[in-house]
């Protein structure tokens, strides 16, 4: 071989290694900056989850600012909150109340109901297209035909041993005569912070106790209707140190109702107590349905 023509050969023009690579990588970058890109628009044309409305409803022996820290935090929480006035008249009026402002109510709802609050709920809850799911806190939670007196009983309630009676008289229409008397309960104020709220401050619970609603006796008499959750998702928040509605009592309620089951060591007061944990259960329940 010619010696001086080897010497005029040149090796072939091939690009750097390190060249080819970080044309590859830029490449690479490029590509999956633009589909970040394209993704992070996607979500954000997607409209937010629009969420549901939240009607609170109190039991027995207080009234609609029981709910006063829990409605705050969910508001705070951007959602839109109704406290029910319950008339505490006994359990088919005050069901057919509640539903009504049911349904008025804008969208889709979540009923949350503390203690007698739990048997409205039951009732005022069936049937209608607004309810979307049921939230039981500290509450009975009746079948068919069950009494709310009945319950207690059965689950060694302290009905008989904190009630106190008074006799009043009704509108017209209401009974057989316009002279016979009701009889509403409320619960003695010398036993209400032992009962009713011994996690509060004696001096706050002296005061509930002062304020208490009483409620019609005829409320825990009269049969509970077609429960509204054997159709709807159903949550309950059972309170360990409750002497109102015994825990073992909510606790068999809530499995017959197949709820989905929160425990917290409070009183039967948890929604002024522990308003925090009551707002987790509602809100876990509220991003779980479909408004």
């Amino acid at each position: 071989m010619n010696h001086s023509v080897a010497r005029k050969m040149r090796r072939p023009n091939f690009p750097r290694v390190g060249a080819v690579l970080g044309a590859l990588a830029l490449t690479a970058g490029l590509a999956a900056t633009s589909a970040c890109t394209s993704a992070g628009s996607s979500h954000a044309d997607q409209p937010a989850r629009e969420k549901p409305s939240i009607l609170l409803v109190h039991g027995a022996f207080v009234d609609g600012s029981s709910w006063h820290d829990v409605a705050a935090k969910l508001q705070r929480d951007g959602y839109d909150v109704t406290v029910a006035a319950v008339p505490l008249r006994g359990l088919t009026y005050d069901s057919a109340y509640v539903k009504s402002l049911l349904d008025t109510m804008p969208r889709k709802t979540i009923l949350v109901g503390h203690s007698y609050g739990g048997a409205v709920i039951t009732n005022a809850a069936t049937g209608s297209p607004k309810a979307a799911g049921l939230v039981y806190v500290a509450a009975f939670v009746p079948d068919e035909g069950e009494a709310l007196g009945a319950i207690d009983q059965r689950y060694n309630g302290p009905a008989s041993k904190i009630g106190v009676p008074r006799e009043y008289p009704l509108p017209a229409g209401t009974q057989k005569s316009e002279t016979e008397p009701g009889v509403e309960l409320s619960v003695d104020p010398a036993k209400f912070h032992e009962y009713f709220a011994p996690d509060l401050p004696a001096d706050k619970a002296a005061v509930l106790a002062a304020a208490q609603r009483p409620i019609a006796a005829s409320a825990f008499a009269q049969a509970s209707g077609v429960p509204a959750w054997k159709t709807l998702p159903t949550w309950d928040l059972i309170t360990r140190d409750d002497k109102m509605i015994p825990p073992d009592g909510q606790r068999a309620m809530a499995t017959r109702a197949h709820a989905t089951i929160t425990e917290v060591s409070a009183s039967h007061a948890v929604t002024l107590s522990q308003p925090d944990e009551v707002t987790k259960v509602i809100e876990t329940a509220a991003n779980t349905v479909q408004p």
